[in-house]
């Protein structure tokens, strides 16, 4: 059951990583159906980032002590919302305000199926698994990059999007129905967050 349940988290980061790097490959699509410039388009991978490193320690540490399966339930949804305001947005703006939801939703998913990983099997196996789901971010590069350029070459690019909600409503049904109750963490101290800094390599990139 609990491979399964691995699976299952590792098909959920691959659509989430997807939904950040897609756009990298579309980006003249982007900038000519938006009627605005190739470098001002490339801001929607940047607020994407910017969302997903600044939005993501503050949400998980406000939701430190909710349960891992309750809080995965909850970012996929987000992310979903995020993805179908991707489909429907008609101006840049909106565009941009979608990139936001989905950054910050991609990066608790992250975490939060990171931790439920690795509670849910030996600790000899936590590296292992945790590669697993890693896994599901390599390959969006290598899948789910191809998949966006094609689904944009036959359709459009919000094709894209509404693939990427389909399929995360399945893999949001399948988290309700398989992943066990998970209990949360202990809250860790957004000065604790910053400390990282401290860290020369960190800092300057």
């Amino acid at each position: 059951m609990n491979r399964i349940v691995i699976y299952i988290l590792t098909i959920a980061v691959f659509f989430t990583a997807t939904s950040e790097l897609v756009v990298a490959g579309i980006l003249n699509v982007l900038a000519n159906q938006m009627h605005v410039s190739v470098a001002l388009a490339g801001q929607l991978i940047t607020v994407y980032s910017l969302a997903f490193a600044i939005g993501t320690p503050v949400v998980v540490t406000l939701t430190a002590r909710m349960g891992r399966k309750k809080l995965l339930l909850l970012a996929m949804l987000v992310f979903i919302i995020g993805n179908l305001v991707s489909f429907a947005s008609s101006s840049f703006t909106l565009l941009i305000v979608s990139r936001i939801i989905l950054g910050v939703s991609s990066g608790v998913l992250l975490v939060a199926a990171f931790s439920a990983a690795a509670k849910m099997v030996p600790p000899e196996k936590i590296g292992s698994t945790i590669g697993t789901i890693i896994l599901g971010f390599s390959s969006a590069m290598i899948l789910g990059v191809p998949i966006g350029i094609a689904l944009t070459d036959m359709f459009s690019w919000q094709m894209i999007f509404l693939f990427l909600a389909s399929g995360s409503l399945i893999i949001l049904i399948g988290m309700a129905f398989m992943l066990p109750e998970i209990e949360g963490d202990a809250p860790v101290p957004f000065s604790r967050h910053f400390t990282v800094l401290a860290n020369p390599v960190i800092l300057f990139a």
